[in-house]
């Protein structure tokens, strides 16, 4: 299973800033880790789907967890939809045009 790095952080409201060192565009907050974890994985789809709607390229998943590493793990489909976006990308095929 294939996860993105996710960095929980006490905000100054006491709350969690969720953010991701492989998105930065992925912010969103929690009262608590478990609530983290699941905003983090809905903002993580928004990311992956924003990214993939105006070309741009996707990091790799992280396909081993170092101890430590707080990540998102991505369902088998979207695994499998970031796989197949980033291989067209590399070989320059592009979204098909109506």
């Amino acid at each position: 299973m294939a996860h993105y790095r996710i960095v929980l952080s006490p905000d100054d409201n006491d709350t969690l800033l969720v953010t991701s060192p492989d998105f930065p565009e992925l912010v969103t907050f929690a009262d608590d880790d478990a609530s983290a974890e699941l905003r983090a994985y809905s903002a993580m789809l928004e990311a992956i789907s924003a990214r993939i709607a105006v070309g741009d390229d996707l990091p790799a998943p992280i396909n081993r967890l170092q101890t430590g590493d707080r990540c998102v793990p991505l369902s088998l489909n979207v695994e499998a939809k970031v796989a197949l976006y980033r291989c067209l990308r590399s070989v320059g095929i592009n979204r098909a045009r109506h």
